[in-house]
């Protein structure tokens, strides 16, 4: 295991978060931006929030359409805004990639070493680690509701109930791979993980009987073929993480297949991305509170006399809410 003998986080690990930190604000703020109302007066386009100087300028569609039509003069482009040159669309997706990535390393790194403190995947808190790593992204998007940062959605309980699947099988998702890595390395449990475009293909053929062109399914070749050689040269091979990633990749699979039929509601669309994954963490965070309560609740007061022996609370209590802030 690559990350077992790992100590307490190092101090370029920690100015290396809070840089993550850092670089993320700025992104953060531009998605969580609301987008412009459409149809408003040709004199003044209207936005709300307090980053509207972040967001793109559009055109009205009323004055659109009748330039289409030979019924009006063109609407005259509004002027780029003065940082358009260093900060723009393109710079923005390749900045949230980068972070997309430099996240994913981190949280691999902060999740195997809570696991290690807290007994790994075989009878340690696997899901109380899981949730709490859910918890964080329900306590990052709840704060910027109730100030005003991203517009709240207008939820109902019948439209918390139309979302209940995708919480479901997004905390299934999650659990299942936090199982997988920690039962075995975590270069073995991401190997398995990429078996998931399959299990996605086979879904949606059985639940929805839509069935992709040939060349689809045929890029699943390679990627069944390397995960079936890699497991065989794999030292650390556990059947655990094997059956977790399993159950991990169908979750997500279920997760995208049923989600389609939730996201093409006109409620849905108008959330946003943002709000639509918002919504979801914080279902998930309430499947998984069961799990933990039935399955670990009795043992916490060993597993925490055991990890303290090893580590320090701060250490205990800190590599969570690190993998929780990376994930």
């Amino acid at each position: 295991d690559p990350f077992a003998g790992l100590g307490p986080p190092s101090q370029e690990m920690t100015r290396s978060s809070v840089l993550l930190l850092a670089l993320a604000a700025p992104c953060a703020l531009a998605l969580h931006t609301p987008a412009m109302r459409v149809g408003a007066p040709a004199h003044g386009l209207q936005q709300q929030g307090p980053a509207a100087s972040l967001a793109r300028p559009t055109v009205n569609l009323d004055q659109a359409a009748l330039r289409l039509k030979g019924g009006a003069k063109a609407v005259a482009e509004a002027p780029k805004a003065w940082y358009s040159a260093f900060w723009n669309e393109t710079v923005e997706i390749t900045v949230l990639f980068a972070l997309w990535y430099w996240g994913n390393i981190y949280y691999n790194i902060y999740n195997k070493k809570a696991l290690n403190l807290v007994g790994g995947a075989k009878g340690g808190l696997v899901w109380s680690v899981a949730t709490v790593q859910l918890l964080i992204g329900a306590l990052w998007v709840i704060p910027l509701w109730l100030l005003g940062i991203r517009k709240s959605p207008n939820m109902t309980m019948d439209k918390w109930k139309a979302m209940a699947p995708v919480g479901l099988w997004a905390a299934g998702a999650h659990g299942g791979s936090v199982v997988a890595l920690g039962a075995g390395a975590v270069s073995f449990g991401q190997i398995l993980k990429a078996c998931e475009p399959a299990f996605s293909a086979v879904t949606e053929v059985i639940l929805t009987g839509n069935v992709q062109a040939w060349q689809v399914y045929a890029t699943l070749i390679p990627i069944i073929g390397g995960v079936a050689f890699a497991s065989l040269k794999e030292l650390s091979f556990s059947w655990l993480a094997v059956i977790a990633a399993m159950i991990a990749n169908q979750s997500a699979a279920l997760k995208g297949v049923q989600g389609k039929a939730v996201m093409k509601e006109p409620w849905v669309k108008a959330m946003g991305a943002a709000n639509q994954y918002g919504c979801a963490n914080i279902l998930s965070v309430l499947f998984c509170i069961p799990v933990v309560l039935g399955l670990e609740a009795p043992k916490w007061k060993a597993s925490w006399d055991r990890a303290t022996s090893k580590a320090s609370e701060k250490d205990i209590l800190t590599n969570p809410f690190l993998s929780g802030f990376a994930f």
